[in-house]
């Protein structure tokens, strides 16, 4: 008789005393990530130079106190810390401060939109939004915002718990099963144990991965040095060129606007940029072999699919536009191929895809959650399948009764929870491949809610479901739903570390919880001390309202209507790869390298704008990590390239972090 396979007993580090300064963690890191947000420039990676990579700077922190008291502080305690202080910044996406900028202009924009918009959105009452915006005021009239604040406080947590719980159901079959290597994760775990705090306890020095980590870290902050200085002193000369605009595309930092050398613009349509910055490179080098080459044979294959359809009278007007992403627009809104159309159906589609290729394990935990949780089961995940299914369900019925009490009917809460579950759940996964977040950018997020209101729209009619269904569908919810990035990143981590998952799920919790109890109403009452349009930041992105809510949005994105066929070719295309993928081991084309090959929205350390239909960037990253592999071996790969490749990629992060700082004096004192 066989003996059954028993998980490994790992012991919990969860202490009280640990608990209190995890809490103490969380809140510190929420309040200082939104002070770091309002006075960072914009120019600073979109204002999270200094929030987006408060993480790494918890991390070192801990590392160096760990070594210095490694009876007290072990690796696996830096990798709770760490992960606490990750998600509790808030910045997975964008600037969290985006939904204050978005209570002002929903009550200042033009009519019909301040009347519209629901009372999630701050007070109807005008003075209660100047006051935020203009400051000068000691006291918060608390009564008149806790509706507001309630609302997304309960919003947020809800996201976070929703992420936390499904995560956590597909967290044996991503991080042990398929094992997604989560390319960021490893900027995390090299540093975390190759210097960790127990070879220090028994007399050894780091790992030799270590040296090559900070030497990496070293030329990454060198390299990306000179145009930080740039912004800082701006009479010092331009080393790399990139604050030329007329040449350098503004919010993609180092990509060479193909449209200024008409030589080659109007000869290839469809290559809109080519990309000079070697950090990305550098951080597309730490994606795996065939990810890479999926991305540049798709991206090149489409150019050149583009380019047989100009020839042949299609997109006609590109080749006259001077800049790049604009032709990158025109053609991905329009016909025959409606690009935009097809890429948001193949990256919706690579959830509902997964869900439909391995439903054996989805009705394995279901049938677990039936059941009641085995020992083994207790021991090896976050919590058990029952606990998880019913969170997982509460969150669904909560943000169904939210939606609908800010206004957007029944239909526009259902459409969104689906919407949002297939962005965030295919988003964790494409993270867990690249350095992605997928399809995030916002002309294809609302593809899915707007579907009910396009006969309005192309009336011209605006309607309170309209425009609050279309605002949720965007970048405010993409904030806080797009967690499920970090938060699957934190799992893998955590088996990369030891660390017992329900610790690692708890550390998570802990951060969601309280860094909404406090980000909320300290970043209010900063705001009404000092004004919102008086932070070096001011209102960034107040113009999503009525930008993204107006009835034309709906007719022009994902691409101008009709585009249903387009979409749904686009998800037949990622179900064909993903079967394929799944069904022979040497079909070399993963559908997650075709949707970043169409082009992705990158995440920090570099935020450095979108990704379009670029084959430049992955083919290089391809050939260099393919010649590593090659002649160097699997050997040279893992303890030299990767712990090199990683420290450059944190390294120049961290310049843009210390940039950020060394400019606020410059800009409160004027």
């Amino acid at each position: 008789m066989s003996t059954p396979v028993v998980a490994e007993k790992k012991k919990s580090l969860i202490t009280p005393r640990l608990l209190v300064a995890l809490i103490l963690l969380s809140a510190g890191i929420a309040i200082s990530s939104q002070v770091a947000q309002m006075y960072t420039p914009d120019w600073a990676s979109e204002s999270l130079a200094i929030a987006g990579n408060l993480p790494y700077l918890v991390m070192f922190l801990a590392l160096i106190l760990g070594n210095i008291y490694p009876e007290w502080i072990s690796s696996k305690h830096i990798v709770l810390v760490t992960s606490a202080s990750c998600i509790a910044t808030f910045c997975s996406h964008h600037a969290f401060l985006d939904i204050f900028d978005n209570f002002v202009t929903s009550r200042t924009a033009a009519a019909p939109y301040p009347e519209l918009m629901g009372w999630y959105l701050g007070p109807f009452d005008i003075t209660y939004i100047n006051q935020l915006n203009l400051g000068g005021l000691l006291k918060v009239p608390w009564k008149v915002w806790i509706p507001t604040l309630t609302w997304w406080i309960i919003y947020t947590i809800v996201w976070h718990l929703f992420n936390l719980s499904f995560l956590s159901i597909v967290r044996r079959r991503w991080v042990e099963i398929e094992m997604l290597p989560y390319p960021m994760s490893y900027e995390f775990t090299i540093p975390i144990v190759a210097a960790a705090p127990e070879r220090r306890l028994k007399g050894l020095l780091p790992e030799r991965r270590f040296k090559f980590y900070l030497a990496g870290l070293a030329l990454g902050f060198f390299y990306m040095w000179p145009p930080v200085l740039k912004y800082i002193i701006p009479w010092l000369p331009d080393l790399y060129g990139w604050s030329n605009t007329s040449i350098y595309i503004s919010w993609i930092l180092g990509a060479y606007n193909t449209g200024a050398a008409p030589a080659l613009g109007s000869r290839i349509i469809a290559l809109y940029y080519i990309p000079t910055n070697v950090a990305v490179y550098v951080m597309y080098m730490l994606m795996p072999l065939d990810i890479l080459l999926s991305a540049w044979v798709v991206a090149l294959s489409t150019i050149v699919l583009v380019q047989i359809l100009y020839l042949r009278g299609y997109y006609s007007g590109a080749a006259t536009m001077p800049d790049g992403v604009d032709r990158f627009f025109y053609i991905g809104t329009s016909e025959p191929l409606k690009l935009f159309a097809v890429h948001t159906g193949m990256f919706l589609g690579l959830t509902a895809m997964w869900l439909i290729l391995n439903w054996r394990y989805i009705a394995r935990t279901i049938r677990s959650a039936i059941a009641g949780p085995t020992s083994e089961e207790l021991e090896r995940e976050a919590i058990p399948h029952r606990v998880a299914w019913i969170i997982f369900a509460g969150c669904v019925v909560l943000l169904l009764l939210m939606y609908y009490a800010a206004g957007t009917g029944w239909l526009g809460a259902v459409l969104l929870v689906i919407s949002w579950f297939l962005i965030s759940t295919g988003g964790a996964r494409v993270f867990g491949l690249t350095f992605a977040s997928g399809v995030t950018d916002r002309m294809y997020l609302t593809a899915i809610p707007e579907l009910p209101f396009m006969k309005l729209a192309q009336q011209g009619i605006v309607t309170r479901e309209m425009v609050n269904t279309l605002w949720l569908a965007n970048r405010p919810t993409g904030l806080l739903a797009l967690s499920s990035t970090y938060i699957a990143m934190w799992y893998k981590i955590a088996k990369d570390t030891g660390v017992r998952t329900r610790d690692i799920f708890i550390a998570m919790l802990i951060a969601s919880v309280v860094g909404a109890l406090v980000a909320f109403p300290v970043t209010l009452k900063i705001y009404y001390r000092v004004g919102l349009s008086y932070t070096i930041r001011g209102n960034a992105e107040g113009w999503y309202i009525p930008w993204h809510v107006y009835p034309g949005w709906c007719t022009g994105n994902p691409a101008i209507w009709p585009w249903w066929k387009q979409f749904l070719a686009g998800v037949a295309l990622t179900g064909i790869l993903s079967y394929l993928r799944m069904r022979f081991i040497w079909w070399p084309i993963d559908p997650v390298g075709a949707i970043l090959g169409l082009g992705a929205i990158p995440f920090m350390p570099i935020w450095q704008g979108a990704t379009y239909l670029d084959p430049i960037t992955p083919f290089v990253a391809w050939i260099i990590k393919y010649l590593v592999i090659k002649l160097g071996g699997v050997r040279i790969h893992d303890e030299l390239f990767i712990p090199l490749t990683a420290g450059f990629a944190v390294g120049a992060a961290l310049a843009w972090t210390v940039g950020g700082i060394a400019a606020i004096p410059r800009y409160i004192i004027g």
